[in-house]
Parts: structure tokens; sequence; C-alpha cells
């Protein structure tokens, strides 16, 4: 989805995704599984202490736009599980309840492939089309839905 917006917001976001992504790749070097599971509690509990706020799909898709440009131009690796601590994070602070999932496919030559995403009121918020993955790590919730 292609967004316009004003040149001082763009900034603003745009600095704000390179710091979350920054924060994220160090915070990758001493993150597990268990650590996932925890984050994702975390989460929804900084979400419990804002509720009666309707969850602003418009802010995911902030989110979304930002981190994802911004991870394609940073200097260093910002894969999926980078990009989906940082999404966390970002709504975290909107009060907005996430969670991350990681999940597994077979390739095309049969290698495994891993990938995380995030998710938002089962809506994926980074992490593009997850369908052919088995989530493998995502305790509280029951598969994404998939197609046919």
């Amino acid at each position: 989805m292609q967004r316009r917006y004003p040149l001082p917001i763009l900034l603003v976001n745009a600095a704000r995704a390179t710091a979350l992504l920054g924060r994220a790749r160090i915070a990758l070097l001493r993150i597990g599984p268990k650590d996932v599971v925890e984050l994702n509690r975390l989460s929804t509990a900084a979400a419990r202490r804002g509720a009666g706020r309707p969850v602003e799909l418009e802010e995911c898709d902030k989110t979304a736009f930002f981190i994802s440009r911004m991870a394609a131009r940073v200097p260093w690796r910002a894969d999926c599980l980078v990009q989906a601590l940082a999404g966390r994070r970002w709504l975290e602070k909107e009060g907005i309840s996430s969670r991350i999932s990681v999940g597994a496919a077979r390739g095309p030559d049969g290698s495994l492939e891993a990938h995380a995403w995030l998710l938002c009121q089962d809506r994926v918020v980074l992490g593009g089309d997850v369908t052919r993955f088995n989530v493998l790590l995502d305790p509280d919730t029951t598969p994404v839905e998939r197609t046919p």
C-alpha cells in the first residue's frame, strides 16, 4: 500500500523505525525462543494497561510501512525476526497488543525455511504471506488461517 506522509512525519517515523530496528538487531544477539514467548506476554499486558482504547489498524499499517521500508535501507541485517521485534516494540509503545509468531516450511528444494512475523488481532502486520508456514512458536494462539 502506497502512503503519502508530510515530510516532517516521514522523517520522524523513519528515524523511529531505524532506531527500533537497530535496537532489535542488538537484542537478537541474546534472545531465545523463551524470550519471544515472554515478549508476547509482556505485549499483551501492556495492551491491557491501555484497555478500552480500540486497536487502531492505521497505526499497524504505519508500523508496517516504516519498519519494512527502513529494514531495506539500514546497513545491517534486518530480516524477519528483527522486523517483528521492532514492530512489536513500536506497537507496544502505542498501547497496542501484538505477538510474534515463528514458523517453518519446506522450501522447493526440500530445505527447511524458518520465518517470523508480527500479528495484531490475527492480522499479519509484518512478515508478508505466511500461509505456507506451520506455526512453531506462538503457544497462546491457534495457527494462522491457511487458504488452499
